[in-house]
């Protein structure tokens, strides 16, 4: 069973929900171009979602509807909606089958995907689209495929926590039209329009972060860390002695360097930093021996990813690995998006994943 985790969809409205919060989008067409039309975050507490998964769903159900009732600027004007999946519920996967028609790629794929994917076939949903690449690259990883062969992009998601996830939103009088994995509306709103280059893309979340690895514009494979904006709010903490609400403030206004109010937060903060740099490293390294293509830059977004000086620290942390540029992605700038002033580049950084869902849903033409 396809579940349309790759196709268009309706006119929708963009929800991402992570482990402390949750961001709804609506954008829409201009004048051929993109404008917003709403977006709201609301913070979920402590203890509504655990692994992942919507357990206190009475709080959960009454957050969204609220959110969608009093945005914090415009208005939603559509039931539908577009919600994202973790990357901790997916598997994604570039494989390669011989080249063959879609009619036969149906078959063939979920053949393929019992061999990666740790679940029965019969357990997930599973969808899958070619990408588009030249013959020659024989390593079986980058964007080109083996002589004969074409690359494959898979996506499957457990069937019971997809459909419970159903389940909540339909409650909420939502009518989800499709499912998409983090990194796929990441990569559409954190990458250049028609960018080409090798780019590895870190979202960074409250309570873990995903490792996206992008060559030519395709999604190639991702990781799911635990290092993400509580880790950095729980190190400020203990090494305080305060609450963690208090440790928030000061990540916000300090970041990580070391002032005279402060004088030990960075070094304080640098046994997490240096795991975050030794885990972006790790994927790197994974990439150079699977692929000839050298990674041209990493791309930072997600809300953890406003953390002052950590583009910078980074940069000199992944120098020495062959990356020569560290980039704070914007969402707002590489969709195109026109009325910039209700939700700036910095402030947007939150809103990545669900500003690619909102992206999604705006150019459906209905059959």
């Amino acid at each position: 069973m396809k579940f349309n985790f790759l196709s268009k969809t309706l006119p929708s409205i963009g929800l991402d929900v992570s482990g402390n919060s949750l961001k709804v989008v609506q954008l829409e067409q201009k004048t051929k171009q993109l404008r917003l039309k709403s977006f709201h975050e609301a913070l979920l507490p402590k203890g509504l979602i655990i692994n992942d998964a919507i357990v206190d769903t009475k709080t959960f159900d009454f957050l969204l509807k609220q959110s969608l009732d009093k945005p914090g600027y415009g208005r939603f004007d559509t039931s539908h909606v577009i919600a994202s999946l973790p990357e901790s519920k997916s598997f994604v996967r570039v494989i390669q089958i011989p080249q063959m028609s879609d009619g036969e790629a149906n078959n063939a794929v979920p053949f393929e995907a019992e061999s990666f994917i740790p679940l029965p076939i019969d357990q997930v949903y599973l969808d899958w689209q070619k990408i588009p690449g030249q013959a020659g690259n024989q390593t079986g990883l980058g964007a080109s495929a083996e002589p004969g062969k074409m690359n494959i992009l898979m996506i499957a998601s457990p069937k019971e926590f997809v459909d419970r996830y159903l389940e909540i939103l339909d409650k909420t009088g939502l009518k989800v039209v499709a499912f998409e994995v983090e990194s796929q509306s990441c990569l559409r709103a954190a990458i250049g329009t028609g960018s080409r280059e090798t780019s590895l893309l870190v979202e960074l979340g409250g309570l873990r972060s995903s490792l996206i690895m992008v060559e030519e514009g395709n999604l190639q494979f991702t990781s799911t860390i635990p290092i993400a904006g509580n880790t950095f709010t729980e190190s400020i903490a203990r090494a305080l002695g305060v609450s963690s609400s208090k440790a928030e403030e000061i990540k916000k206004k300090v970041g990580i360097t070391n002032t005279a109010e402060y004088p030990n937060i960075k070094t304080e903060l640098l046994p997490v930093l240096y795991n975050l740099a030794a885990e972006i490293k790790n994927i790197l390294k994974f990439h150079g021996e699977h692929s000839s293509n050298q990674v041209a830059r990493v791309i930072i977004a997600g809300g953890s990813a406003r953390l002052k000086n950590l583009s910078e620290f980074l940069a000199n942390q992944l120098f020495e690995a062959g990356v020569p540029k560290v980039d704070l992605a914007n969402p707002i700038q590489n969709l195109n998006i026109t009325n910039t002033e209700h939700l700036d580049p910095l402030e947007s950084l939150s809103f990545t994943a669900a500003i690619g869902l909102a992206a999604r849903g705006v150019d459906y033409k209905a059959d």
